[in-house]
């Protein structure tokens, strides 16, 4: 079962999910040839096939119209260790299968689709990366060249 923008989809599933460590562009080799890593976050990414009965096309046809509307992302509620995570996703490669029935009928089935989250589902906080050893930087949104900062028990503060 998982949910997509408050729509239940209880139907036989199958979910299988790859968490992505992200490094930023500063990675890499050091002069003295240890590697540097500078891990944005963790942003998982999920593939889900979905068996939804034939006698349930109105929900196939909502599921299949949230899958294909083109937005930048859907909340989406999903299996994580022994309960759920929320996350705001987009949706990629959706692919389905047209089944023929004899006498003529047919039914959609077999949807099959990824998400990726937009944003990372762990990282972490200032406190975090210092009690690591990891360089600290102010969250200054337009910060100019000159502007210099110091973190104090109140956070970082513009001199």
């Amino acid at each position: 079962m998982f949910v997509i923008d408050d729509y239940v989809f209880p139907y036989p599933c199958q979910i299988e999910r790859v968490a992505e460590l992200r490094a930023s562009e500063v990675s890499g080799m050091l002069l003295d040839r240890s590697w540097f890593n500078d891990v944005l976050g963790t942003y998982l990414r999920y593939s889900v096939a979905l068996a939804v009965p034939p006698d349930e096309s109105a929900a196939y046809e909502r599921l299949y119209g949230l899958l294909t509307d083109p937005v930048d992302g859907h909340r989406f509620a999903l299996p994580y260790n022994s309960g759920t995570v929320q996350l705001t996703g987009r949706v990629e490669g959706v692919s389905d299968a047209l089944a023929r029935l004899p006498g003529g009928g047919q039914y959609w089935r077999s949807v099959k689709f990824t998400v990726i989250a937009n944003h990372p589902t762990r990282s972490y906080a200032l406190s975090e990366a210092l009690s690591r050893g990891l360089s600290a930087l102010p969250d200054a949104a337009s910060p100019e060249l000159g502007d210099t900062y110091t973190y104090t028990s109140e956070g970082w503060v513009k001199q």
